[in-house]
């Protein structure tokens, strides 16, 4: 897989999601897009995924996500944790339509990982699959998580690289601008 030398600081915006969405006539491509989107995981662990790991619970799209990378300095990891997004959120349509045309598969994305590369980067020159995932967490760390639901969320057992998307927002001191006397 190449690997892009650029350094893009700002996550992905909706209006890029909906642009790379109307440029693909595939559902397939799509429904991945959007599940990369919304729960920024690996793509690895997306190209995993079965279709009995999704399910609805309540107001929200329930998925298990299997961890596909394990760190053996950072300690044990579990071997997959469930993640939830609303029934609400951008594009969830398009995820929603793919799952039920797929009811009766289990395997959900016939693509590898290259394959993947390529049609996002033919999509958005700007983008990788990796980015999805840089911008989830990111946006998540904006919105106010804290470490243990950014480590909770992309399936770290260490906090170091959660402290840096905290960082990288300079949440605290937004938050803290105002207090001080």
């Amino acid at each position: 897989m190449p690997i892009y030398k650029y350094r893009r600081e700002e996550p992905l915006s909706r209006e890029e999601i909906q642009n790379m969405i109307e440029n693909v006539h595939d559902l397939a491509v799509k429904a991945l897009i959007v599940f990369l989107y919304l729960y920024g995981t690996r793509i690895s662990e997306a190209l995993k995924l079965l279709r009995s790991d999704f399910w609805i619970e309540g107001k929200y799209l329930a998925v298990k996500i299997p961890i596909s990378k394990k760190r053996k300095s950072a300690g044990p990891t579990v071997p997959s944790h469930i993640l939830r997004v609303s029934l609400d959120a951008p594009f969830m349509n398009i995820l929603l339509e793919y799952l039920e045309i797929k009811k009766n598969h289990e395997k959900l994305w016939e693509f590898n990982r290259v394959k993947v590369w390529r049609i996002i980067k033919k999509l958005n020159p700007n983008c990788s699959p990796h980015f999805f995932r840089h911008s989830r967490l990111r946006k998540l760390a904006e919105k106010g998580a804290t470490e243990m639901v950014l480590m909770d969320w992309a399936g770290w057992s260490d906090p170091r690289p959660a402290g840096k998307y905290i960082v990288a927002t300079g949440r605290f001191a937004k938050k803290y601008a105002d207090k001080i006397d």
